[in-house]
């Protein structure tokens, strides 16, 4: 856990327990749709959770890994996103990990390794049901999208495209491709939990990416050529207070693509999810989860 937003969720924890008994600063209501299951990766037992779209019939079908925030889980990460609601019109797997006592152990900090679990995870699925292997995606919220971006480079041979909403991988982090990768993110310019700017001087010096170091990023991996272009996004909802744009990297290797979306005002929040009030503003003019797949359908490999 970063220093600073270490305080930020204790304060916010403490200030949940005074005023409520749940266990979790981010969506906390039962969601439906969830099958649970369970898979034993070296010495831990790990929990996923399931959503199948009504219209599977055992037809090959694509498969999207959703990560959620430090300190979350699964079940309140597709309460957060509404993805089910995405997977269901579009006919899509949704699958949504838990991390190990909540944190993903994006560092090698820690004993257990996810990168085997998720890797493991997707096998079971692929035994299970009928997953078509060339449209296997990742997206993740906060350190969940950090794990997503990191995912996407040790697990580049399984990823057909990621995307990340307020969170990103170190810049140093090793990253040798399998192939290159479309890459979305959403980033809140008022995030205070992950800043819009980036991290500096964490994880022995390390720097944690910000938006724009991030698309940067993946549009050199990809070896793109083409100048960034910005454009404004339709101001839908007045009443949310932010406006977005959208930032475009193309020319790149294989035909794919880079975007940032630019949430101006907006917190530590989902895009057209559910509002987290402490963590700043929601907005409400675009959907992250429809924009996400939306992104996804366009690549497989």
């Amino acid at each position: 856990m970063k220093p600073r937003r270490f305080m930020v969720f204790v304060l916010v924890s403490i200030f949940c327990l005074a005023h409520t008994p749940l266990p979790s600063v981010h969506a906390a209501t039962p969601w439906s749709g969830l099958v649970d299951y369970t898979i034993t990766v070296g010495s831990y037992q790990r929990t996923y959770h399931v959503h199948l779209p009504a219209s599977y019939t055992g037809a090959a079908t694509p498969l999207v890994v959703v990560l959620h925030a430090s300190r979350d889980n699964g079940p309140n990460m597709s309460g957060l996103t509404h993805f089910n609601d995405v997977a269901d019109s579009n006919g899509v797997i949704a699958t949504y990990p838990d991390a190990l006592n909540g944190v993903w152990n994006t560092d090698g900090s820690a004993p257990q390794d996810d990168f085997a679990f998720i890797s493991a995870m997707i096998q079971q699925m692929r035994s299970s049901f009928a997953i078509n292997a060339h449209k296997i995606y990742a997206m993740g919220f906060s350190d969940g999208g950090e794990m997503t971006e990191e995912l996407g480079c040790t697990l580049s041979s399984t990823f057909a495209a990621i995307a990340s909403v307020s969170g990103h991988m170190p810049s140093t982090y090793p990253c040798p491709l399998a192939h290159p990768i479309p890459y979305l993110t959403f980033h809140g310019t008022a995030d205070t939990i992950w800043a819009y700017t980036g991290w500096a001087g964490l994880r022995g010096g390390q720097h944690l990416m910000g938006a724009v170091d991030a698309e940067n990023k993946w549009a050199s991996l990809a070896s793109c050529s083409g100048t960034p272009s910005t454009s404004k996004v339709p101001n839908k909802v007045l009443s949310d207070d932010t406006t977005e744009q959208l930032t475009v990297i193309g020319k790149c290797n294989a035909g794919v693509e880079m975007q940032l979306y630019t949430i101006n005002n907006g917190g530590h929040t989902w895009p057209g999810g559910m509002p987290l009030p402490y963590f700043g503003l929601t907005t409400e003019d675009i959907n992250a989860s429809s924009l996400i797949w939306q992104f996804f359908a366009q690549y497989q490999f």
